[in-house]
């Protein structure tokens, strides 16, 4: 019997004692059996079952994290106060410069794996392209003395990290080429260097200039580059002189190519479109149906008439309906002309306007002459029939309407009852 007490009384004083040694745990507030990570042999004996999982924490662990010893992180056995930021584990190499948050650059499965450093360094003021991109960070962010800058404070300029390449290229100190590479040179290889632009100069890098084709010694043949010719005739004053067709010194042409040539090979597809004369090449006068000889007889071209009449003098002296001389109508073959071939289609528009009050293109007039020579008579100058009056064509209204009025004007139209080829 006393045996059975004691031993009762053994197991009531265990029961608050078992209280008291789980409300001790070395783990905070963790709430989880033992044995979902103690083996009962020892407590140091730990293999953590599926009863937990740190996906449910505040901290999920993945990539190198899920391989890492728990005491890596967990120093203290309160788990609760263990760090959950990156910088809280891991020495920041960046002394601060780019935030705590490793995992905007870095992949959780080792700190080789920059796989978000692409995208977070565009929204720097270096964005990472060609050749760049494959580039070990301390190439460009070299280790400097304690505080000072190691990643903020890098230079963004091409040379402060290509200045070597730049004094062993040939001839880019003493052309002197500037210090800007991305106007030559792209980043994806030193190699494939192709001028995009002459900012400060006239010649334009297309068509045979372009940088694909030409390469810069062709036309840069002394140094500094800044002495190189800046016109056309600099570089092809001898395909000048050297052109018969049409020989181009002895034309007076100007040197500027441009102003005819387009920037292909050969020259090919010149084109003049005579900006600074009043002969336009339309119609007849086509650069496609007139040769430049044809009318360019003489030289230099500038020497050619500009006028109608300097080449078309004989076309005006052997016109005989009507006769253009004994007309005395005007040189400038415009006036009734079209630029078509054979002069068909003369109409002097004139004569509806300020030369003459007879309208012979509008009203009741419109086509009542099949010729000229119907009002203007032959052997005498066009011009004398400017005289003529209504009455001395309609003679019948001194006898009709008007007859026995006093007022017979001589001009009916001027005098403001009709108007032009109207009996109203």
């Amino acid at each position: 019997m006393r045996r059975l007490t004691l031993t009762a009384l053994f197991l009531l004083g265990a029961a608050p004692l078992a209280a008291q040694e789980q409300a001790r745990s070395p783990h905070g507030g963790l709430a989880l059996e033992c044995a979902a990570c103690h083996q009962p042999e020892s407590w140091t004996a730990i293999r953590i079952d599926d009863r937990f999982d740190h996906g449910t924490t505040r901290f999920p662990l993945g990539g190198a994290h899920r391989a890492a010893p728990c005491r890596a992180c967990h120093e203290s056995l309160d788990f609760a106060r263990a760090p959950s930021t990156c910088v809280g584990c891991h020495t920041d190499e960046h002394r601060g410069e780019l935030g705590p948050d490793c995992a905007r650059c870095h992949g959780d499965r080792s700190f080789a794996d920059r796989v978000g450093l692409a995208p977070a360094h565009q929204l720097t003021r270096f964005s990472l392209t060609g050749a760049h991109l494959a580039v070990d960070c301390v190439s460009c962010h070299q280790p400097r003395a304690q505080g000072q800058p190691q990643y903020v404070g890098t230079p963004t300029d091409c040379v402060s990290c290509h200045r070597t390449e730049y004094a062993g290229a040939p001839n880019h100190a003493a052309a002197p080429y500037p210090t800007t590479c991305e106007e030559c040179h792209r980043t994806v290889t030193w190699t494939a260097a192709g001028v995009t632009a002459h900012p400060t100069t006239p010649i334009a890098l297309t068509g045979v200039h372009s940088g694909n084709l030409l390469a810069c010694t062709e036309c840069h043949v002394t140094t500094p580059y800044a002495s190189v010719a800046r016109t056309c005739d600099g570089c092809h004053q001898d395909d000048y002189l050297a052109t018969t067709d049409p020989p181009h010194a002895a034309s007076g042409f100007g040197t500027d190519c441009a102003s005819c040539h387009p920037l292909v090979a050969g020259w090919a597809g010149a084109s003049f479109d005579h900006p600074t004369t009043p002969i336009a090449l339309s119609g007849v006068h086509g650069p496609a149906l007139v040769n430049c000889a044809e009318c360019h007889t003489t030289m230099p071209y500038a020497s050619v008439p500009q006028t109608c009449d300097g080449c078309h003098q004989d076309d005006y002296l052997a016109t005989t309906d009507p006769n253009h001389a004994a007309a005395a109508f005007t040189s400038s073959c415009t006036d009734c002309h079209a630029l078509v071939a054979g002069w068909t289609g003369a109409r002097f528009l004139a004569h509806d306007g300020a030369v003459s009050v007879f309208r012979i293109y509008s009203g009741k007039h419109q086509g009542k002459w099949d010729t000229c020579s119907d009002c203007h008579t032959l052997g005498q100058p066009y011009a004398s029939t400017a005289a003529l009056r209504c009455l001395d064509c309609h003679a019948e209204v001194q006898t009709d309407k008007h007859a026995g009025q006093n007022y017979t004007p001589s001009d009916c139209v001027q005098a403001g009852c009709h108007a032009n080829g109207s009996k109203e």
